[in-house]
């Protein structure tokens, strides 16, 4: 049941006008003749009726106002929603929201027709992009790249503070184009590299082998001799393009690093052993810097010894073009990692060839295989870090000379 006022809104304020009137020109009559106790009622009520007359039209005006305003408030508010939705749509990198939930939310367009989705994205999908997590994983987890369907896409995050929870953006920018000229770069690189050494390896084996043809046609005894002395540069260059060849297989076939908690002390002191057995008799001196070696870092063990052992034989054949050759491994604590430098007292590394140190089967030696520098930078890149040259105008404490290479692994 729905309670009626007896007077309508709309009347009130002329009802309470009426009856100030009256009770206004009683007291004054009451007052003319005497009457002041009448008088003062009369007034008392023409006061009250006013103040609620004019609290009545406030509040229908209020009532009235919010009526007016509210559904133009609402209407406002949508169309400046759609206006955002369009913009966003009009966007051509798609844009993945992540809520508290956990949910991936395909924001514009782009996003919606890159995942197939009209909102969010299924499961599978998120677990293509962030992972097998048992507790739903971050888009901070994300990575720096991702791929979707033959698609290399770059990711921007950027965090959004809402009331009570902390939501993630990722902006996904199509590089595609960019990493396959970058891969057919690096394959024409590779490939030129490749020709270079082949070449120069199959170019005096045919032509050896083709003398020693010819000389045992003469079938003389120093054509014999001299027939074998060709056969024995051909196996020696037969040999040399063997191990150039397992060298690319060992480049290429570098299986995912198991990195676990490996105890410092230990480690080094196998790897001392192992230089000093290879390079002892030839008079390379081994000299440690180690600032704190009870510590135990999170590597491969394995791995990391080959990737530090060929930037070690790598100096040490640089030390050796000059006199006292020396090959310092310094070990520096910073922080919650330890920095590692490989220098040797070598000539270095020249100008021109700086950009080129790290690319496969490129050496400046003339034995060289060119995989050594390549190896350790992809053991490095393994354990989250990066191998890099050391500028030679850098200041560093005692410097021997010759190059220096850095990185650093996390301690366990």
């Amino acid at each position: 049941m729905v309670f009626k006022p007896l007077i309508p809104p709309v009347v009130w304020p002329l009802t309470a006008q009426l009856g100030v009137f009256v009770l206004g020109a009683f007291g004054w009559l009451a007052l003319t003749r005497g009457l002041y106790a009448s008088a003062l009622v009369c007034g008392l009520g023409a006061i009250t009726l006013a103040w609620l007359g004019l609290s009545r039209s406030a509040f229908v005006l209020g009532r009235d106002l919010l009526k007016r305003t509210q559904p133009g408030a609402t209407f406002t508010s949508e169309l400046s929603r759609r206006r955002l939705q369009v913009l966003l749509d009009q966007t051509p990198s798609p844009l993945l929201l992540q809520p508290d939930n956990g949910q991936l939310i395909a924001v514009n367009r782009a996003a919606r027709n890159l995942f197939d989705v009209s909102y969010a994205l299924p499961v599978s999908a998120r677990k293509a992009l962030l992972g097998e997590a048992p507790t739903p994983a971050g888009l901070s987890t994300i990575g720096s790249q991702i791929k979707w369907k033959g698609q290399t896409f770059a990711v921007h995050l950027a965090e959004m503070e809402e009331v009570n929870h902390l939501s993630h953006l990722a902006v996904l920018t199509d590089i595609s184009a960019d990493v396959r000229a970058a891969e057919a770069s690096a394959l024409r690189d590779l490939l030129k590299v490749l020709n270079h050494e082949l070449m120069n390896a199959l170019t005096p084996v045919a032509s050896m082998s083709k003398s020693a043809l010819d000389l045992l046609g003469d079938d003389t005894p120093e054509s014999r001799a001299q027939a074998a002395k060709a056969l024995e540069r051909v196996v020696a260059r037969t040999e040399g393009l063997t191990d150039f060849i397992n060298a690319y297989r060992a480049l290429t076939r570098l299986p995912s690093p198991v990195i676990r908690p490996c105890g410092l002390k230990l480690w080094l002191e196998v790897l001392a052993e192992s230089f000093a057995a290879q390079w002892g008799d030839k008079g390379v001196r081994f000299e440690a810097d180690i600032a704190d070696a009870d510590l135990s870092l999170m590597m491969d063990e394995d791995q990391m010894w080959l990737g530090v052992s060929n930037l070690l034989n790598n100096g040490a054949q640089a030390a050796l073009e000059k006199a006292d050759p020396r090959v310092r491994l310094r070990l520096k604590h910073d922080g919650e990692a330890v920095v590692f430098e490989i220098e040797d007292s070598g000539k270095g590394v020249p100008v021109e060839s700086a950009d080129q140190v790290f690319m496969p089967f490129y050496s400046t030696k003339a034995t060289g295989t060119g995989v050594g520098l390549s190896l350790a930078k992809q053991i490095v890149a393994g354990h989250g870090s990066a191998l890099l040259l050391v500028p030679p105008q850098e200041h560093r404490p005692d410097p021997l000379g010759g190059a220096c290479f850095r990185f650093q692994i996390r301690v366990g």
